[in-house]
C-alpha cells in the first residue's frame, strides 16, 4: 500500500526514502488501532432516478441492478489528523495520505463479499456532479453510521466516500474519460492511479 500512499503525498518520480517509509509505518500502526471501518449499503433491482443521465447510464450499461453505499473510517480517524496538524505537521500530512489509502483498500476488500460488482464509481468521477452525493445521502441516511454532509457537499468524517456500483458487469478502469486526464502526472510516468484495467 506504501505507493498508494506516495501517491497521495504528491510523490512523483522520486526515490522513497527510509524515514518516510518508516513513518508510513508508524502511521499505518496508529491508524489500525483508531480507524472505525464502517460500510453501509443498499441494493436496488433498478437505477434510482438520479442515476438515470450520463455518465452513469453508460457506467451501468448492462448492469442487472445497482449498489449505493457509503464508507467511513470514522471520527477519530479526522480528530487524530487535527492534532498532529497542531503538534507534528510532518506526522499529520502523512497520516491524512495513510488514511485516505486505507480507507480504499478496506472499501475494496468489503466490495469483494459482496458478489460481483464493478468498481466504484464516485460522484464528480467522469464528468458527474459532485452534488450527486446528496441523492445517495437521501436514499442511504448514512448519519446512522456517522457521516453526514456538509452544505457544500463535503462528507464528515472527511475520510468517508459515497460510491455507486452496478451488478453483475465487469467494467474496466481506463483514463479516457476522466475531468484530471490533461494534468495527470502518473500518465506522464506510464502509470495509472489504479493497480489494473480490470475491476481488481
Amino acid at each position: 500500500m506504501n505507493e498508494k500512499v506516495y501517491e497521495y503525498l504528491g510523490y512523483y518520480g522520486v526515490n522513497r526514502s527510509r524515514e518516510t517509509d518508516g513513518l508510513i509505518a508508524s502511521c499505518m500502526e496508529e491508524l489500525e488501532r483508531i480507524a472505525q471501518f464502517r460500510f453501509y449499503y443498499r441494493a436496488y433491482e433498478t437505477p434510482p432516478e438520479f442515476l438515470l443521465k450520463e455518465p452513469y447510464l453508460e457506467f451501468l450499461r448492462g448492469s442487472r441492478g445497482v449498489v449505493l453505499a457509503v464508507t467511513t473510517l470514522g471520527a477519530e480517524t479526522d480528530r487524530k489528523i487535527r492534532y498532529y496538524a497542531r503538534t507534528d505537521a510532518a506526522r499529520s500530512v502523512v497520516l491524512d495520505a495513510v488514511a485516505s489509502a486505507y480507507l480504499e483498500q478496506r472499501a475494496d476488500e468489503y466490495e469483494r463479499t459482496l458478489g460481483d460488482l464493478s468498481y466504484r464509481f464516485c460522484p464528480g468521477y467522469g464528468g458527474s456532479s459532485v452534488a450527486d452525493v446528496r441523492e445517495i445521502f437521501a436514499l442511504l441516511s448514512p448519519e446512522k453510521i456517522g457521516v453526514t454532509l456538509t452544505e457544500t457537499n463535503y462528507m464528515l468524517p472527511s475520510k468517508s466516500m459515497a460510491g455507486v456500483y452496478g451488478v453483475g458487469t465487469e467494467r474496466e478502469k481506463s483514463c479516457g474519460k476522466c475531468v484530471l486526464l490533461p494534468h495527470c502526472k502518473l500518465r506522464g510516468e506510464g502509470k495509472r492511479c489504479y493497480g489494473s484495467e480490470k475491476k481488481y
